[in-house]
């Protein structure tokens, strides 16, 4: 089965693909976006369905793009892949991040998946990203973009027409390990003025023990989790790929 690389897809393949994700989510019981707004794209494509035995036209996609970022000098690429329930342990996985490898010389590789596992494959674990949600007690009205106070400043926006998005919170070095930042938030959410906001969502890093705790602390609870796993080709002693 021949990998095939690509920068741009045509309605036909997006078509493929979005039915590979979404047949990958009812199978694992999971809710990856279908959107494919991603560099480049490799695939294996179901070239002999009377042979498989399987309806759909693609049984791999490996998906990424470029962060902007580096780690050690090095530029970072984010990846997504699906394989077909009724084709995983076939090598499939293997020989589009064969691909990818071979293209993409140099390049830290990472590869980002729904939940959270000790590994991927035998992909290392590296941290999560987890997304928090809290219902609030009473409604309130827009807090305001930016929100000064003596001791930090925190930022929302409008995720939708109930639901806050709180983007920014930061507490002086001076005045951490105070309560600072809990009492920004009990302001904010509590003390607000009545409006329509019933909701507060937020992202955190998992390496961000602090900032955990105190959304924990604050009635946030953990909604989705997105994990990133170091995607680094491995060898053995010998020199071989494992």
């Amino acid at each position: 089965m021949d990998v095939q690389l690509q920068l741009e897809l045509n309605e036909e393949e997006e078509r493929g693909f979005r039915d590979l994700i979404l047949l990958c989510n009812k199978e694992d019981e999971t809710d990856y976006d279908t959107g494919l707004d991603y560099d480049f794209f490799y695939s294996i494509r179901n070239e002999e369905k009377k042979d498989s035995g399987i309806k759909e036209d693609y049984l791999a996609i490996l998906m990424g793009y470029k962060l902007g970022e580096q780690e050690k000098g090095r530029d970072i690429l984010l990846c997504t892949a699906f394989v077909h329930p009724y084709m995983r342990g076939q090598g499939l996985f293997s020989g589009c991040t064969d691909a990818l490898y071979d293209d993409f010389r140099g390049w830290k590789i990472r590869f980002l998946r729904k939940g959270k596992e000790d590994s991927y494959l035998h992909f290392p674990y590296l941290y999560s990203e987890y997304f928090l949600e809290k219902t609030l007690e009473k409604p309130i009205a827009f807090p305001g973009e930016r929100k000064i106070y003596p001791y930090g400043e925190v930022f929302f926006s409008s995720y939708n027409e109930k639901t806050l998005y709180l983007y920014g919170l930061m507490v002086e070095n001076r005045f951490r390990r105070q309560g600072k930042g809990e009492a920004i938030l009990h302001d904010c959410l509590e003390k607000g003025e009545a409006g329509v906001y019933e909701k507060v969502i937020l992202q955190v890093d998992s390496r961000n023990e602090a900032a955990m705790q105190l959304y924990t602390k604050m009635g946030f609870t953990i909604k989705d989790c997105l994990s990133y796993y170091d995607g680094e080709r491995k060898r053995k002693d010998d020199g071989k790929d494992i």
